[in-house]
């Protein structure tokens, strides 16, 4: 597997953005799960263990161990010892949900929206678009990412940084609604 664990999975991944925290013999602390499977995650954090030391990751009353496979600054891939249930760890608990905001989140990053767009000088009320809500999305997605780099603030407000989250989710499900299936077409 490479440093990003791109190889050969045997799970799908599902991204998200969910403060847990993580324990090991040489560090512990909060840290944010980027992305998970049944098999594995990708997390994040300020101090993380060595490739090949057994850790336990906790949210709420959920608990999974497993150990460090790949280590990269800030990043770390890990193996669990056995599989679990992804919907289980997501904020809202549910599958569906986080399946298509992984499919809006692949759409918008290919799309490459301008996440720095500058801000309107004319008052003048306009419709809200699909692409406003969606810089919307990305603009509150990369609060949350800078406000869970500060370990004071995961430690003080973590589970209400789920909710920038949430929001974030909520805003790209209604910039993209499902389309109707219409049958025979």
């Amino acid at each position: 597997m490479d440093a990003e664990g791109q190889g050969n999975r045997a799970h799908p991944r599902t991204s998200m953005f969910v403060l847990a925290n993580m324990a090991a013999s040489s560090v512990s602390g909060p840290i944010k799960i980027r992305n998970m499977s049944a098999g594995g995650a990708l997390i994040e954090g300020e101090t993380l263990p060595n490739i090949g030391e057994p850790l336990r990751l906790v949210r709420s009353g959920l608990s999974v161990s497993g150990k460090v496979v790949w280590r990269q600054p800030r990043k770390a891939g890990l193996c669990f010892d056995s599989e679990i249930d992804v919907s289980d760890w997501l904020p809202t608990g549910s599958g569906t949900r986080q399946q298509d905001v992984d499919r809006i989140v692949h759409e918008v990053k290919e799309a490459r929206i301008d996440t720095n767009a500058q801000p309107r000088t004319n008052l003048e009320p306009t419709p809200i678009t699909s692409s406003d809500l969606l810089n919307a999305a990305a603009a509150i997605e990369a609060l949350a990412d800078a406000l869970a780099e500060d370990d004071g603030v995961v430690a003080k407000y973590a589970t209400r940084l789920q909710v920038l989250d949430i929001a974030s989710q909520l805003l790209r499900k209604v910039a993209v609604p499902r389309q109707a299936v219409t049958p025979g077409v």
